[in-house]
């Protein structure tokens, strides 16, 4: 360890890259390689599955598509009476043809150029055909014994294979039901092109030498790029593939019984039944990105390479800038806070340089942190006085919300009673202003309304309550406010000075008016019982002798009267001073309450 310490800094770097950056490099590159190829076998599996996915969404949509179409077919009142026609004449019988030909068949042909020919044979032999009557009983009789099984879409069944004029034809099957028995009488046949098939299975290839085929729910390969396996069973045409002759019908496997990793990806088709099959050699899928890591791998390389020669020129001039830090920095320890390292054009060597004077230049500043500290504390305080607003502005008595409610109640078992129409849409006005954001002012207009909200539901509890308003609302507009400061007063006059006295509230009166100052006073008086003087004196002094500074403190401020606290500390801390609360008298005879707030 006393030897690596006497080494120099060249020798000490090159051991550091050594050590720290080539080694660990090529350790980390070795498990990158190992775990970036299996990764790339597992993307590329899973995209190739995604293809196989959507290659089946295709099929799926195409047979949906034509079980739409069809489906007129086995609701239409002309096929029903054709299947009750058995014993009509020959030019009778023909002309039903005629119909069912051009106004179910054609429309459907039309615009469907894959279906080669639609049929309608009945249990009694009856036929009526778009194309070919003899190949159409020919399938009725090869497929009629199907009935018995469950469908695979509906009331839609894939037989299978066969062809129609040395054409090879898709052949699917509806059962047409008599409407007025509700009993299978005929079959619906309709032959489809089946070159439709490999265009769709082969419209979404993942590369050049995939293999994509098809099979049935009984593992009999439906399609196949070799015709001669069509119709055979898998264990039978292909018995290699081991993996797909199990229960599940979705998944992936690696095959590797040529003697290269094939990947084969399987997935059923949830309209027929089937089971699609895509086989593609794995190198061809990952190749161009296994190349894309080996170019990778030597591009670190390379780079490793040019670090270390990089290190060598660059130890020099570094160990000499520092050396003359090191030097600066001894004189700086002695107390020459003057000293300054020179300019220099590198740039980490230049920012250390220049991080030297900035930090002897602000040693000289210790000043000013004490001013910058001061500042801080100011902040501080200007944040708790925030937080203090917020807390009392949050602080919203339910008091009224029960008792609004049992009136609500009252008038809701004294049954259909208009006034609670009235009173259910004063709430909601309240509501919908009570949840505001409590930090934006509002005009008085606005509070004014609030109030007016909340004593036409006063009115309806209290009908002997008498309310004088005396506030001009183009002035109302022009001042400022924060929310709920009257609703919280009146609501102390009513249980303080009436109900705490077993009265009803009987006669409230709410004024306005500018100052010569440009403030606004609002006057609240009523007719209860009010505080002793002493109490009005107590109040009046917190009022006008609390300062902000100590409302901050001591914003969880104890008195009975909380409601009156929590109103003029929301405004002083919002406005400041002189605006607030002041009690103006307060007697057996009423009490006389003023805010003041500031004009625009």
């Amino acid at each position: 360890m006393v030897r690596i310490r006497k080494l120099s800094m060249h020798v000490k770097l090159a051991i550091l890259v050594l050590g720290f950056v080539l080694i660990p490099f090529l350790v980390s590159g070795m498990i990158w390689y190992e775990k970036s190829t299996q990764s790339i076998e597992n993307n590329a599996i899973n995209y190739s599955r995604q293809i196989v996915e959507q290659i089946n969404d295709n099929l799926d949509s195409y047979f949906v598509e034509l079980g739409t179409i069809t489906s007129p077919v086995l609701t239409s009142p002309l096929v029903n009476q054709f299947l009750n026609s058995k014993n009509a004449d020959s030019y009778d019988m023909y002309v039903m043809k005629r119909k069912i030909d051009n106004e179910l068949f054609l429309n459907i042909l039309s615009v469907r150029t894959d279906i080669i020919n639609l049929s309608i044979v009945s249990d009694d032999g009856m036929i009526v055909s778009s194309y070919e009557d003899r190949g159409s009983l020919e399938a009725f009789n090869e497929y009629k014994g199907n009935r018995t099984t469950n469908r695979t879409f509906k009331n839609f069944n894939i037989e299978g294979v066969r062809k129609v004029n040395s054409t090879n034809v898709l052949t699917i099957t509806r059962d047409l039901r008599d409407i007025s028995k509700n009993k299978i009488r005929a079959m619906l046949i309709i032959d489809v092109n089946y070159k439709v098939i490999p265009r769709l299975l082969e419209n979404v290839k993942l590369g050049n030498t995939d293999l994509i085929w098809a099979m049935d729910s009984e593992n009999r390969i439906i399609y196949h790029p070799d015709e001669h396996l069509w119709g055979k069973y898998i264990n039978e045409a292909v018995p290699t593939y081991t993996g797909l002759q199990g229960e599940e019908k979705n998944g992936y496997y690696i095959d590797q019984s040529s003697g290269k990793k094939n990947l084969v990806i399987y997935d059923d088709l949830k309209s027929t039944g089937w089971t699609i099959v895509d086989e593609l050699p794995l190198e061809e899928l990952i190749g161009s990105l296994m190349n894309l890591r080996y170019l990778t791998l030597a591009i670190g390389i390379v780079l490793v390479a040019l670090v270390l020669v990089a290190v060598g020129t660059f130890t020099l001039s570094l160990t000499r800038s520092l050396l003359l830090l090191q030097k600066l920095m001894r004189k700086a320890e002695d107390g020459n806070l003057d000293v300054r390292a020179p300019v220099h054009k590198g740039k980490e060597i230049g920012s250390l340089f220049g991080s030297f004077n900035n930090m002897v230049s602000e040693i000289k500043r210790l000043i000013e942190v004490v001013h910058i500290a001061e500042l801080k504390q100011k902040e501080n305080e200007i944040k708790q006085m925030e937080s203090s607003l917020l807390i009392l502005q949050s602080q919203i008595n339910p008091h009224f919300l029960y008792n609004t409610l049992e009136v609500v109640n009252s008038y809701a078992i004294e049954a259909g009673v208009r006034p609670i129409s009235k009173m259910v849409t004063s709430i909601a006005k309240m509501f919908r202003y009570n949840v505001g954001n409590p930090q934006k002012t509002v005009t008085l207009l606005e509070e004014i309304e609030h109030m007016q909200t909340y004593l036409s539901i006063q009115i309806e509890r209290y009908e002997g309550l008498k309310v004088e308003w005396d506030v001009d609302e183009v002035e109302a507009m022009q001042v400022s406010t924060v929310r709920l400061i009257l609703q919280p007063l009146v609501e102390n006059a009513f249980q303080h000075g009436y109900e705490d006295h077993d009265r009803k509230p009987e006669y409230l009166r709410i004024s306005g008016c500018f100052t010569n100052d440009r403030a606004y006073v609002i006057s609240l008086i009523d007719k209860g019982n009010g505080m002793t003087e002493e109490t009005l004196n107590r109040l009046n002094r917190l009022f006008t002798e609390v300062t902000i500074q100590q409302m901050v403190r001591e914003h969880q401020f104890q008195e009975k009267n909380l409601g009156l606290w929590n109103v003029h500390s929301r405004l002083r801390l919002t406005f400041g001073e002189p605006f607030g609360l002041y009690i103006r008298e307060s007697g057996r005879n009423g009490t006389h309450m003023e805010i003041t707030l500031p004009g625009r």
